[in-house]
């Protein structure tokens, strides 16, 4: 009959309830040295704290790039004369092209900045027809075009006149360069 129960059978369940008991007090002895490492009120107090410090990071972040999108981060913008000033002083960093209408250097230009302004939102792209803004050209010794003027706080930091540098050397095309030589 299976429902019966033997003494050695009885007796095989109690050593398995022993073992099991046994066991299970060998762990939690053995793990009571570690808990009581992670016990600790400190510990929480820290980890809260460096939630809330880098939770208040994020939200900074989000702050600053919501603001360059309202500035006009993130596209490539065309500007007048009348604006140029106003518009490379407005934010931190500022890419401003020089350009000609008729000039097909100058529309490969456009091609690579409109692929990277989305992804550069602390930096303001902008384009200036050079035919339109002369008093800049002259100021800015604009000589060659296309030029990219790079402004840090309204002050000029890098030049770029036509593509020197950006084609690769095995490339027979020096129009032909990766997008990714300007984002740097």
């Amino acid at each position: 009959n299976p429902n019966l129960v033997t003494p050695s059978s009885s007796k095989n369940n109690k050593n398995d309830d022993t073992k099991t008991k046994t066991s299970k007090n060998d762990d939690d002895d053995g793990d009571s040295d570690y808990d009581s490492e992670f016990d600790d009120d400190d510990d929480d107090a820290a980890l809260e704290a460096f939630r809330q410090k880098r939770l208040a990071e994020l939200r900074k972040s989000q702050t600053k790039q919501a603001e360059n999108k309202a500035k006009g981060h993130g596209e490539v913008r065309t500007i007048t004369q009348d604006e140029f000033l106003s518009q490379c002083t407005s934010s931190e960093y500022v890419a401003c092209h020089f350009f000609h209408k008729e000039f097909e250097r100058c529309k490969i230009m456009d091609h690579h900045l409109k692929r990277i302004a989305p992804q550069h939102l602390t930096c303001k792209f902008v384009r200036i027809d050079a035919e339109k803004a002369p008093f800049f050209v002259v100021k800015l010794k604009i000589q060659t075009l296309p030029t990219l003027l790079v402004f840090k706080d309204g002050k000029t930091i890098e030049r770029l006149v036509g593509f020197e540098d950006l084609a690769d050397v095995t490339s027979k095309d020096p129009d032909d360069f990766p997008t990714s030589r300007l984002g740097y």
